[in-house]
């Protein structure tokens, strides 16, 4: 009687307790500065030998390039974006340090080398099947040396977060594209057909895996990827664009992927705007390990609630509706971390640390504030 006691107690606890356990981290704050601007200006990527920072400042007039030391202070800014021999004719996609301090800027048709005073290095043209110019932010350039070579210099055509493939619906699409300028030749990867969520979206709903996230390691030439409504990040060697790893994704909120066939009723939205899930951000951490930045899907009443105070409100840009997720090489070691009050992740940074933008929705300040946090066990 009692061995069946203890045996009834086993199933139930099973019952009970939830199927994935992880361990618990959170955000440590470990820094800060501000940025003495009434301009909008986000960080995208880090120096760290020179200890400073790349970003870009939002206006109406276009879009400045910022270099911003540890102390908040705007060493120099341009807008890069003309007719002039130092500038780029076509918008700017995509930034990024160079592996030397130089800054590497990507226009919707042609790459640009510029030096930290951003007078103009070097500058070439791409071909590409796509045509893709992301308003109103700008993403990380992804970029690698092909088996470690100077002149495999390799960049990826189409930025993260972007929809390329929308108006051609056809699972035969390969989700990367890859340009070699010293042999000039592209290179396709990543076939929408090879992800495991294909199969469980109906026809209106294909589209959806080609809203890609992704983020590259130039230190060992992985790529990691995702896409919009997925439930694994798959891990691609870049010399050899082979598939090495799928790491399965257990968020903590993301109802519809736990449907086992999807169509588009089953994404909740409101007069077009969605009120679901989102994979929306990877970045890198030290010793290989990836965080992922993912949106939970926000009631509609809240939404209302929301909405009757901001007319512009999306829970998209809410960061009380984000949660990271911390992963290694080979699994998932996290469950949901919550953001900081007010935080908008930007880029990692080395110690495994996180950069957030604070940005108070109730006021406005004559500063812009940064934190920086480090991802401790608790």
């Amino acid at each position: 009687m009692i061995n069946l006691t203890k045996f009834y107690i086993y199933v139930w606890l099973l019952i009970i307790m939830p199927s994935h356990t992880f361990a618990q981290f959170k955000l440590k704050k470990v820094e800060e500065f501000t940025i003495n601007t009434l301009e909008d200006l986000d960080i995208l990527d880090y120096f760290p030998s020179k200890n400073i920072y790349l970003g870009y400042i939002k206006s109406s007039k276009g879009n400045d390039i910022a270099l911003v030391n540890a102390e908040g202070e705007i060493v120099i800014k341009k807008n890069l974006v003309g007719e002039g021999p130092n500038q780029s004719i076509s918008h700017i996609n995509c930034m990024a340090f160079s592996k030397d301090g130089d800054i590497w800027l990507q226009s919707t048709t042609h790459v640009l080398l510029y030096d930290q005073e951003l007078v103009l290095k070097e500058r070439f043209s791409y071909p590409s099947s796509l045509s893709v110019q992301i308003r109103g932010s700008k993403e990380y350039f992804p970029y690698f040396y092909q088996d470690g070579l100077e002149s495999g210099f390799s960049y990826i055509t189409n930025p993260s977060n972007v929809n390329p493939f929308s108006n051609n619906i056809d699972l035969d699409k390969n989700l990367i594209e890859i340009y070699t300028p010293n042999i000039d030749k592209l290179f396709k990867i990543a076939p929408a057909a090879d992800r495991k969520m294909y199969k469980r979206f109906s026809n209106s709903l294909i589209s959806s895996l080609y809203f890609i996230k992704y983020r590259i390691d130039n230190s060992n030439n992985r790529l990691y990827l995702t896409t919009r409504l997925d439930d694994e990040i798959t891990v691609y060697n870049l010399n050899t664009h082979m598939l090495l790893a799928r790491l399965k994704v257990n968020h903590g909120e993301f109802n519809v992927l736990g449907v086992s066939s999807i169509s588009r009723q089953d994404l909740p939205s409101i007069d077009g705007i969605s009120l679901g899930a989102k994979n929306h951000q990877l970045f890198l951490l030290d010793e290989g390990q990836i965080i992922l930045d993912y949106v939970k899907e926000i009631p509609y009443g809240i939404y209302e609630q929301k909405k009757a105070l901001d007319p512009y409100y999306h829970h998209f840009s809410d960061p009380s509706f984000h949660r990271l997720i911390l992963f290694d090489q080979k699994k998932q070691l996290s469950g949901d971390i919550p953001m900081p009050e007010s935080g908008h992740l930007m880029t990692s940074l080395p110690g495994n640390r996180l950069l957030f933008k604070i940005k108070n929705p109730d006021f406005e300040e004559d500063f812009i504030r940064y934190e920086i946090y480090q991802i401790v066990k608790k």
